[in-house]
């Protein structure tokens, strides 16, 4: 494919800058996991009108295949990512890491800059041709749309980074550049555009802080207990009361595996409630000023 001419850089300044703070990283696991259990609810819906069933089972049998789309699909973004690189000139160079040993990633860069609206394409097009591809595989074969499962979430859920910079990026003039970075983004417009300056810290912060903390603490005890009580040979547990907007966590053996059911808006309730109030609690107080 032909390189996209280069811009000169010499011709711009930079007008904004979009980086992996602490903050973001904190804020975006908080959006990343709300968005994980918004985009399971809507797997759900999905599955019960192309199949008619309610719920699935997971068996011991399933982990290893659970794990292999797991890390495949998140190469799978990367790679979705790299192609619409390549489609705008750009060469992309791929790698891993840990942001602030918070949040483990794969990304996908490249050194080329991109007009705004090509960069918004590039950072989109994993969410979109995932979902379209996992919901035509639902339609088309609902003996397997189970195992659309993990693809679907993680993909959706993994894409809150990317639209966070899409967010972002909007709020500069399309004729703006961006250059892609590893950590972040660099924005460059023209000599009479106005610098932007994003804030990333405040309420949104603290209350992930919490809300990660209590969500986390809680959901994770609930997905990894179904092993520990197959072990024990418990045939049914329940946590909340049976059958109601309450209940938090429903397991039962089923022969030589188990099926178990989160409740994630009694979680989510407690942990929004929690993160709210100590957001307020901790908000910067307004000092009042005494006139001389």
């Amino acid at each position: 494919m032909k390189e996209q001419q280069p811009f000169n850089l010499d011709e711009c300044k930079e007008i904004g800058k979009l980086e992996m703070t602490k903050e973001v990283v904190v804020t975006l696991i908080g959006m990343g996991t709300l968005a994980l259990f918004a985009f399971g609810f809507f797997f759900t819906s999905l599955y019960t009108l192309f199949t008619g069933n309610v719920g699935f089972n997971f068996t011991s049998g399933t982990i290893l295949i659970s794990v292999a789309l797991f890390v495949g699909t998140m190469v799978l973004h990367e790679l979705i990512h790299g192609a619409f690189m390549s489609k705008y000139g750009g060469k992309p160079i791929y790698g891993a890491g840990i942001a602030y040993f918070i949040l483990p990633y794969f990304y996908a860069t490249s050194k080329t800059v991109f007009p705004r609206n090509q960069y918004i394409v590039i950072a989109i097009a994993p969410l979109v041709v995932i979902s379209l591809v996992v919901i035509g595989i639902m339609a088309a074969f609902p003996s397997i749309a189970h195992w659309m499962f993990i693809p679907f979430i993680i993909n959706a859920s993994g894409a809150v980074g990317d639209m966070w910079v899409t967010r972002n990026v909007l709020r500069y003039p399309k004729h703006v550049i961006l250059e892609d970075r590893k950590t972040g983004l660099i924005i460059y417009g023209k000599e009479t555009d106005k610098p932007i300056n994003i804030s990333t810290t405040g309420f949104v912060s603290r209350f992930s802080k919490v809300f990660i903390l209590c969500f986390f603490a809680v959901g994770c005890l609930m997905g990894i207990a179904p092993i520990p009580l197959s072990i024990l040979g418990v045939e049914s547990l329940t946590i909340g009361p049976t059958n109601s907007i309450f209940t938090i966590f429903e397991y039962h053996s089923i022969g030589e595996g188990f099926g178990f059911h989160l409740y994630p808006l009694s979680i989510l309730a407690v942990s929004v409630i929690l993160g709210l109030v100590y957001a307020i609690i901790k908000s910067p107080k307004t000092k009042n000023v005494r006139a001389d």
